[in-house]
């Protein structure tokens, strides 16, 4: 599965793993949710009157390295 949806976020590229209105996580588990998911950053996005939490995935840069 390719992700569809992108963000960048202080200067890294990340993709949109879930998104998840704030009113259906219960207050302090955010960081276990994003623990599950395996997730590196939730940010807060308001979306006109709802506010979603986004949990993002980092989009590494790549590495080129020469093998011998």
């Amino acid at each position: 599965m390719l992700p569809k949806e992108y963000i960048t976020y202080q200067d890294k590229l990340f993709w949109i793993y879930r998104k998840v209105k704030q009113s259906q996580i219960k207050e302090g588990s955010v960081t276990d949710l994003k623990d599950f998911w395996m997730c590196d950053v939730v940010v807060k996005s308001r979306n006109q009157n709802d506010e979603l939490l986004l949990f993002l995935r980092e989009i590494e840069d790549a590495i080129v390295t020469e093998m011998t």
